[in-house]
């Protein structure tokens, strides 16, 4: 058995500096504060700021006494992405990964060393990937979790220990690093029982009868006895960054900069995973002043409500690992939907796909490539506008509809989900050879008809034809059960006498309005 920690010293600092603070966790004295706006106290805060004078309790206007101490409010959805980006590490080495606590993170690599190399290269591999996502952590590897956890609590760097070692090891560590209770950690510090060596050097028995199994299983961690299975990490439906500007910007241009930042990064974490997205939810927090604020287009200004937002919805017909589609995307889609104020904070969720990686037939024609082509459309949307009078969608893909009202279709957004039309009998239509074409005109001609038994004469673009011969009518009506898209129609197919030479046209008279119409010609 082998186990990997990954530990990140000051979590909630780290997690802070993660989400966009000016300033190094290395070089920079960085504390978090939390707690009501009243009375924010210091909760976290790095090395560099306890040799400051820094202390976990202290006031605000205390912290801001000390010279060159950077500031920051506790967030907890920093923390929550913050953890998420550290299991995504681990993932690149192992799929048993534990989530021990906040800023921990355990991996189960059990015969990873032909994959990885020695167990000194994957812990170097581990504080790289670990780097690379805005980390400074401690990595330990040991034959079981709990000597890993408690040495990458207690050593700097990366620290190796080899089986049969551990109590050897262990031995300077503190017994804080344990975590025990405060009851607990008083009793022994009234023994002057300080370090992992002392603690493991009382018997058992005594120790045992004073403080309980709870003693007893410290002594068994700080000897590195205790052999434990991971309590596996669930898989998350969904990846989520956020990020809180200091300033409210309402440009898009710039708004670009950072939801390029936060898309790299969720797709970074997807890709570590093997996994792709095709469903990416925005959520833009809006800075909104009732009495400041001079337009009143949108719900959330009209409200006046603090803290309103703006919500987007993107879903593409194929899964994506490409942030620069996903980008241009939302840039066009916050620009026909732009925010009605300020945006403030910006969060940005993806839900996880598998990829389909597809081949395209010998004899099929070529096509543009899917994310290329979503492209494209929403141009298109940006140019004509997403749906017509009759609230069908403008851009995208045709389907007739299986009905006899004239021009009935839908526009579907992809071509996948363009059904193959049959019949009753569930055998494909196979359309029959028409031998005479019809061209429709849209819209249909405004036409004025003489009629006795049947049309006379039709005219219309200002000249008056004669009938020479109609056939009909064709009755048809539909959609009677409401009232909004009820109509009625009566067809007639007339050669008219056009300059002399006769003409084949289909009129039909609308008999809910009684209005007669020119629907096409005939090649």
């Amino acid at each position: 058995m082998l186990f990997g920690c990954i530990y990140l010293p000051d979590f909630p600092v780290q997690a802070a500096l993660r989400a966009g603070m000016s300033a190094s966790f290395i070089v920079d004295a960085v504390a978090v504060l939390d707690g009501p706006e009243s009375l924010l106290k210091v909760f976290a805060c790095n090395e560099q700021a306890r040799r400051a004078g820094i202390e976990i309790g202290m006031t605000k206007l205390q912290a801001e006494a000390r010279p060159s101490i950077v500031l920051d409010k506790r967030v907890a959805e920093h923390e929550e992405s913050a953890q998420a980006a550290l299991l995504g590490c681990a993932y690149d080495f192992s799929p048993r990964l534990e989530s021990t606590c906040p800023g921990t993170v355990l991996v189960d690599l059990t015969g990873a060393g032909r994959l990885l190399g020695s167990q000194q290269e994957m812990g170097r591999e581990l504080a790289e990937s670990s780097a690379a996502c805005g980390f400074t952590a401690h990595i330990a590897i040991a034959a079981n979790a709990d000597t890993a956890l408690h040495a990458a609590r207690g050593f700097a760097g990366v620290t190796v220990i080899a089986e049969g070692e551990e109590a050897q090891r262990l031995a300077c560590l503190p017994i804080e690093v344990l975590q025990p209770a405060p009851e607990i950690l008083d009793t022994l510090d009234s023994w002057g029982i300080r370090s992992f060596q002392a603690l493991g050097a009382l018997p058992s028995v005594p120790l045992t009868e004073r403080l309980g199994q709870p003693g007893l299983h410290l002594q068994r961690l700080a000897r590195g006895e205790v052999r434990r299975e991971l309590v596996p990490v669930e898989c998350p439906a969904s990846f989520q960054e956020s990020l809180e500007l200091e300033e409210a910007v309402d440009l898009l241009e710039p708004l670009g900069f950072v939801l390029n930042r936060l898309l790299d990064e969720l797709i970074s974490r997807l890709q570590m995973r093997s996994w792709a997205t095709d469903h990416v939810q925005i959520v833009l927090g809006l800075e909104v002043h009732r009495d400041r604020q001079l337009r009143s287009e949108g719900p959330a200004i009209r409200e006046g409500i603090p803290g309103s937002t703006h919500q987007r919805t993107l879903k593409l017909p194929v899964p994506t690992q490409e942030p620069g589609i996903l980008l241009k995307l939302v840039q066009l889609d916050l620009a026909a939907h732009p925010p009605p104020a300020p945006v403030n904070k910006i969060t940005i969720e993806v839900f996880p796909a598998r990829i389909r990686p597809t081949q395209a037939g010998l004899f099929q024609p070529l096509a543009p490539e899917p994310a290329k082509l979503e492209i494209t459309l929403a141009r298109l949307r940006a140019a004509v506008g997403e749906e017509d009078e009759l609230a069908r969608a403008r851009v995208g893909f045709p389907l007739v509809m299986d009905s006899y009202c004239p021009d009935s279709f839908q526009v579907l957004p992809s071509s996948a989900e363009k059904q193959n039309r049959t019949d009753r009998r569930g055998i494909r239509e196979c359309p029959p050879t028409p031998r005479l074409v019809l061209r429709r005109f849209r819209p249909p001609l405004v036409t004025r008809v003489e009629c006795g038994p049947a049309p006379l004469a039709v005219i219309f673009n200002g000249a008056k034809s004669s009938v020479i011969q109609a056939c009909g009518p064709w009755r048809s009506s539909g959609a009677w059960w409401g009232q909004n898209e009820q109509w009625q129609r009566e067809e007639w197919d007339v050669a008219i006498d056009l300059k002399g030479s006769p003409s084949l046209y289909r009129i039909f008279r609308d008999l809910q309005s009684g209005q007669w119409f020119v629907e096409g010609m005939y090649d």
